[in-house]
């Protein structure tokens, strides 16, 4: 979690980094903002190292603006809450922590999203803009990430992004099999480690039965 020092150097930030995304002041019932905190979040989830959401900074005249939240707005962001509504979202559940941080006496949630544990999270379901503007911002099936373009969260839009979820992947994939592997004694050709480790025993038992 954030310290005060660390999130009033993120909030005071004139832009947004790929890990971070800014959100207006509005309150988690607001079903449209809702689906667009979950975009956020999806595309954190599969971003190496995740990333954070904070509710409260209002963009004004292209200028991002620290305003916080009314109490009645704050009092909406409870984790239970949150985590049922990004549940509907997100095959499988992303992993997340939600805190409050003050600022100039204004108070701000921050949702602090984990990056994915096993694989890619998925969106399941599909979520579309009442009219008149009747903009999809969720899609059932779409794999969501933080584009290298521009701070945003989109589906895959080019190569590089669906390369390094895929390498994220695969690195996650590799650590579970070695993790399995020292577990039921399996000793690999390069894990000198546990090699020596195991010669020590050996060696210790030989001198204890001589």
């Amino acid at each position: 979690m954030l310290t005060d020092e660390q999130f009033a150097d993120l909030v005071t930030l004139r832009y947004e980094p790929r890990g971070l995304e800014f959100k207006g002041a509005r309150p988690r019932t607001d079903r449209l903002f809702f689906a667009r905190v979950a975009r956020a979040s999806l595309g954190l989830a599969n971003l190496r190292d995740g990333g954070r959401i904070i509710i409260g900074v209002d963009e004004q005249g292209g200028v991002l603006t620290p305003v916080g939240l009314s109490d009645d707005d704050l009092a909406t962001w409870r984790y239970d809450d949150v985590a049922a509504a990004l549940a509907s979202y997100a095959d499988p559940a992303l992993t997340f922590d939600l805190y409050t941080r003050e600022y100039q006496g204004k108070r701000f949630a921050v949702i602090e999203v984990q990056e994915f544990d096993e694989l890619p999270i998925l969106c399941k379901l599909t979520y579309q803009e009442p009219p008149p503007g009747r903009q999809v911002i969720l899609r059932e099936g779409a794999c969501y990430v933080r584009s290298h373009r521009k701070p945003e969260t989109s589906e895959i839009p080019t190569q590089t992004e669906m390369r390094e979820l895929l390498d994220l992947a695969i690195e996650k994939g590799v650590r579970r099999f070695l993790d399995r592997a020292r577990a039921v004694g399996l000793l690999l050709p390069d894990d000198s480690a546990a090699r020596d480790e195991i010669l020590f025993d050996q060696q210790l038992r030989e001198t204890e039965g001589s």
